[in-house]
């Protein structure tokens, strides 16, 4: 939802509270209208509350455009706090010179009219004595107190109203500040998975074409069918990981690829496995997720002079909730070295690259996944649990169609 609409939305529930204002005072003279004869009284009665509601809608409208931002978008809480009390004033000012004086209500002036000075009980008058000035009788003038309840009511009144529209008016800037927090968490959490998924080191590549290079002279079929694999792989890294989600059977393959231009350099003592889920072509899964453990398998498992193995593995299946999940496995052997004897797991593997890998479960699953490194003396054990998709991500579903 864009800031315009919150605006529009802020706006209508100004203009509803208005609404009800003028409805409340209106329908109140109007139920008892039928108590006073005079026609002209009502006129004015009703004029005289749209004139003081008016006042308010003005001293309201000055706070919701001016001070309120004051506090609200620019921090600045001595600023509005002068600005409130200069318009508290001022609306306070024209309230004092303009309330209406004391007098009686228009039934005692209907009563008078209509019954005889005769028909009135004894006793003290209850107006005040008139005097007669160039032959007109005038009443006294009544001095108003200088503070009544209808002063009370209006600085009860006014402190009301700007409560009420700094309050709407935090409400909808928490609103949009959440909004504007999630969208750059989202960015963040996009800019952060694009340096992560990119963790081929670039030492790979360079050996690669080293390889190659050398390969040409000795077995020149064999090169191209390492440039055709590198060119699998770079397209691979560079335009299918570009999506969130890819195959399970295009990463697998992705994999293969990089094993058969990184076994070049060892000997046939290396033997590589993959075992691809039979579904893999109906499980999409995140790309460049298990290769940093695969360099790692190379990188400290593989030896050049003793028998060495690597197996990956990949399981679909459902859990308990009926959701579809991955069970991922990457077995290496590990060069024969001395020092302690025993297996031990581990919660954090060692090397930037897998650093990273577990980051980015972080960030893309939060708590839904398990990853548990089991470093023994003779294998170096990956599982990692992750959830998968059972549909194309990049196709609207059945829910985003309706």
């Amino acid at each position: 939802m864009s800031n315009s609409k919150f605006n529009r939305i802020e706006y209508l529930i100004y203009a509803i509270l208005l609404l009800i204002i003028l409805l409340g005072p209106t329908l109140s003279t109007l139920f008892h209208g039928h108590e006073v004869e005079d026609v002209t009284f009502l006129k004015n009665d009703l004029w005289r509350t749209f004139k003081a509601i008016i006042v308010y809608v003005i001293a309201l409208a000055i706070h919701d455009v001016w001070i309120a931002p004051l506090l609200v978008y620019k921090h600045k809480p001595w600023h509005y706090i002068l600005g409130v009390v200069v318009l508290g004033a001022v609306f306070m000012v024209y309230k004092f010179n303009t309330r209406p004086a004391d007098a009686p209500p228009p039934a005692i002036v209907l009563q008078d009219k209509s019954h005889d000075a005769a028909a009135k009980p004894a006793g003290p008058p209850a107006l005040p004595p008139m005097q007669a000035k160039n032959g007109k009788i005038d009443r006294d003038p009544i001095t108003p107190p200088p503070f009544r309840r209808h002063d009370i009511v209006a600085i009860i009144m006014f402190i009301f109203g700007i409560g009420t529209n700094i309050g709407i008016k935090f409400y909808f800037y928490a609103i949009g500040a959440r909004r504007q927090m999630e969208n750059l968490e989202k960015e963040n959490l996009k800019q952060s998975l694009e340096q992560l998924r990119y963790q081929l080191h670039p030492h790979f590549f360079m050996n690669t074409l080293n390889n190659i290079h050398a390969l040409v002279d000795i077995d020149p079929k064999k090169a191209q069918e390492c440039i055709i694999d590198l060119s699998k792989l770079m397209r691979y890294v560079l335009y299918d990981s570009n999506h969130d989600y890819v195959q399970a059977s295009r990463e697998m393959e992705f994999m293969a690829n990089y094993v058969s231009l990184t076994r070049i350099r060892y000997s046939d003592k290396l033997k590589f496995t993959v075992n691809t889920p039979d579904d893999g072509t109906h499980v999409w899964i995140p790309p460049l997720l298990f290769i940093s453990f695969v360099e790692n398998a190379f990188k400290h498992g593989v030896s050049f002079s003793q028998e060495s193995y690597i197996t990956i593995g990949g399981k679909i299946y459902n859990d308990d909730n009926g959701e579809p999940r991955m069970y991922w496995t990457c077995l290496n052997s590990k060069r024969t070295t001395g020092g302690n004897t025993g297996k031990k797991k581990v919660s954090e593997a060692s090397g930037i690259g897998l650093a990273n890998v577990r980051q980015r479960l972080d960030l893309m699953f939060g708590k839904n996944y398990s990853l548990t490194i089991t470093d023994g003396d003779q294998e170096f054990l990956v599982e990692m649990d992750i959830p998968v998709k059972t549909s194309d991500p990049t196709l609207p579903s059945d829910d985003n169609k309706k």
